[in-house]
């Protein structure tokens, strides 16, 4: 396996994802939490989150204001403001994206010879789109910034994942179905029927790979 594949195991079957839904007239409101120990120490690992140099080695351009009350820009991505700041353990921020406003959180916390980020994003899904692609849809994305983290801590990446040439290899993909399926099983275990639960990861590993379905 080259580096990224061996990195992309441990972030398979090490980590671990819940999520809770809520699901009202026409809108899912979901918490996904996903969290994960990186081979680190609480300061290394919250200097790879907050300096911009490193982030844009591993998770892309992050503009802004880095502080409490202060606003940021992900390159191509979502923007917000940054809620609470409590270096080096964590922080909350909205999370803008598309026309609509969630919220993130991180936290960190040593745990063996390591530290374990807990990521939780929340926030109200329009219903038909949840339907469609389930938990998955946010948590892929996630995933891929996890791997993102753990390579760059593990050999040094001076590129987000997704700029790679193993983002697209079959390695690559392999990994997307995985992360896709592995939210599937995120949303059985919170009382989703398994069926429509399965059939939503297809469709959330067909989009992000880029398959059409029919």
């Amino acid at each position: 396996m080259n580096d990224y594949t061996s990195e992309a195991h441990r972030v398979l079957t090490e980590a671990h994802r819940s999520v809770t839904i809520d699901k009202q007239d026409a809108a899912a409101a979901s918490v996904l939490t996903v969290s994960h120990v990186y081979r680190t120490d609480v300061d290394d690992l919250w200097n790879a989150i907050v300096d911009q140099q490193r982030l844009a080695r591993w998770f892309g351009t992050v503009s802004g204001d880095f502080r409490l009350g202060g606003t940021y820009a992900v390159e191509g991505n979502a923007s917000g403001t940054i809620l609470t700041c409590d270096a080096p353990t964590g922080f909350s921020a909205t999370w803008e994206f598309g026309g609509g406003t969630s919220e993130l959180s991180v936290t960190l916390t040593p745990e063996g010879d390591g530290t374990r980020l807990t990521l939780q994003h929340s926030g109200d899904v329009p219903y038909e789109f949840y339907d469609q692609f389930g938990p998955g849809a946010t948590g892929v994305g996630w995933d891929g910034a996890l791997l993102g983290l753990a390579a760059h801590l593990a050999f040094d990446t001076d590129a987000p994942l997704e700029t790679t040439e193993w983002a697209t290899s079959e390695e690559g993909l392999a990994f997307i179905r995985a992360s896709a399926a592995v939210w599937g099983d995120a949303a059985i275990a919170a009382g989703e029927p398994e069926e429509s639960a399965r059939a939503s990861a297809d469709r959330t590993a067909a989009f992000f790979s880029g398959v059409e379905q029919h």
